[in-house]
């Protein structure tokens, strides 16, 4: 009775997940080669240090990551200076890569002039023409682009002529060296209060000394001058005036700041810039050298395709070992629908919980665990096979076999266990799911071996005493029988 409690309690608890699997609507999550998504190739200057890029790729993970948008996104260095990043079944594909490659680069500068009451930009300056007085000689300053008077490549620490992208009609602010930085922050949070979108930030505690200076500053000025502007990625986010309330004195304490979004946000553009600015500027700038955009239909395809090669797979095995082993062939079959049954229910819950994603090297992985798993049985059945050949009681054979075969099963499975552990320790990308894959796989092989197989043979076996059931032997080959 012990015996058959052992053996039955992996098909109930295989049969018991899928039923809970199925009534929750849980489904493995498929990754970009199964499910569409986009590829994208992100290149740095070619004399980009390889230290810089792995602090890239680590920035750009945890931003990914903190979307919740993407399920298992693979990012990774790819040749000397370029990263590639795989982003399967993201919504919007175009705002993710932007987030993902946005360089970051916070800068919070005060406003010297702006183009607000004129329209002009401050860049530009109109002197006397001795010639014509009606036209005036227009005149830029170092650095800015003739035509709309905006600096062409923008430097932090001098005066630039920045657009900002705030409100509806264009503002070109003059701005003066910046004063505080993104490496200034602690925290950025987005938030939604009194029917607009901000991103509240927190700054460390030795800059926000720096801030309340810098506002006491401002506070003594007017008009354009008692503004701040802050810039990401050289344009301007916002461009707050300080409160007539604030005292020269007193500056705005408390360390904190917010970065005005509008009422016309969704709350995307915020989260992003939140997320953006937390996890703190990439070390390098990136250029899109490539994009691939993975359709849904072709995976779907290419799994539909796969379900039934594997399918037609087991089919054919299943078959070969019940014609081979006759009885003890149904034993594998059903214990293998049991391991398929439990194997399934596992990645759709740690797809909902885990977020993993089975990808094509996912499949590779679980078709050479059912390999495994049918290999299992070989083993046990062909070591019954040989001690029934020597005369050995059919109970005595059984036994003997499921002791003497897990032996030879628990190493095999350990090698196997360790590459797992050390493939997905090591590799990136989709060998991480393959890795993954396999290592289930074993120990659920580990798991049959030892509780359904090493119970459900000694007990049948017994039952059965004829050889005509099990193998295609005949008495003859027996050895004093």
């Amino acid at each position: 009775m012990k015996r058959i409690l052992k053996f039955l309690f992996l098909p109930i608890l295989a049969i018991g997940s899928f039923v809970y699997v199925y009534q929750s609507s849980l489904s493995p999550k498929l990754g970009l080669d199964l499910q569409g998504g986009i590829s994208v190739i992100l290149t740095a200057d070619e004399n980009t240090d390889p230290e810089v890029l792995e602090k890239s790729v680590e920035i750009m993970r945890t931003r990914i990551e903190a979307f919740g948008d993407v399920q298992e996104p693979e990012i990774s260095i790819s040749g000397n200076n370029a990263v590639l990043v795989q982003l399967p079944g993201v919504t919007d594909q175009e705002r993710a890569i932007e987030a993902l490659g946005a360089t970051g680069l916070l800068t919070f500068r005060p406003v010297l002039a702006s183009s607000f009451d004129t329209g002009i930009s401050p860049a530009f300056e109109y002197l006397p023409n001795p010639d014509d007085p009606e036209n005036p000689i227009k005149v830029s300053a170092p650095g800015v682009d003739e035509e709309f008077g905006l600096t062409i490549e923008d430097d932090p620490n001098t005066e630039s002529y920045l657009l900002s992208i705030t409100p509806s009609y264009p503002v070109i602010y003059k701005l003066g060296p910046a004063v505080l930085t993104g490496n200034d922050i602690e925290d950025a949070i987005a938030a939604y209060p009194e029917n607009e979108w901000i991103v509240s930030l927190e700054f460390k505690d030795s800059s926000a000394i720096k801030f309340t200076d810098l506002t006491k500053q401002l506070a003594r000025e007017a008009g354009d001058k008692r503004r701040l502007a802050i810039v990401l990625d050289g344009e301007i986010v916002s461009a707050p005036g300080i409160a007539l309330n604030v005292s020269p004195d007193v500056g705005i304490t408390g360390g904190t700041a917010a970065i005005s979004m509008g009422n016309t946000d969704t709350g995307e553009s915020a989260n992003n810039l939140a997320v953006i600015l937390r996890y703190g500027a990439l070390p390098v700038s990136f250029e899109r050298s490539s994009i691939q955009k993975v359709s849904a239909s072709l995976g779907e395809d290419t799994l539909n395709l796969g379900l039934q090669a594997g399918l037609i797979g087991l089919v054919i095995i299943s078959i070969i070992i019940i014609l081979y082993y006759r009885f003890l062939g149904i034993i594998s079959v059903f214990g293998l629908s049991m391991f398929g049954l439990l194997f399934y229910s596992v990645i759709s819950i740690l797809g909902d919980l885990q977020g993993f994603t089975l990808t094509l090297a996912g499949i590779a992985g679980i078709i050479v665990s059912i390999g495994l798993a049918a290999d299992s049985y070989i083993v046990t059945f062909e070591k019954l096979k040989d001690e029934i050949k020597v005369g050995r009681s059919f109970e005595f054979a059984a036994n003997k076999a499921v002791d003497e075969s897990w032996k030879t099963i628990l190493t095999a499975d350990f090698v196997s266990l360790s590459a797992a552990f050390l493939l997905y320790i090591l590799a990136v990308g989709p060998i991480r799911g393959f890795a993954l894959a396999l290592g289930i796989a074993t120990i659920f092989d580990l798991l049959f071996t030892r509780l359904y197989t090493r119970n459900v043979v000694p007990v049948l076996v017994s039952n059965i005493n004829n050889t005509r059931f099990l193998f295609p032997i005949k008495n003859k080959d027996i050895t004093n029988v």
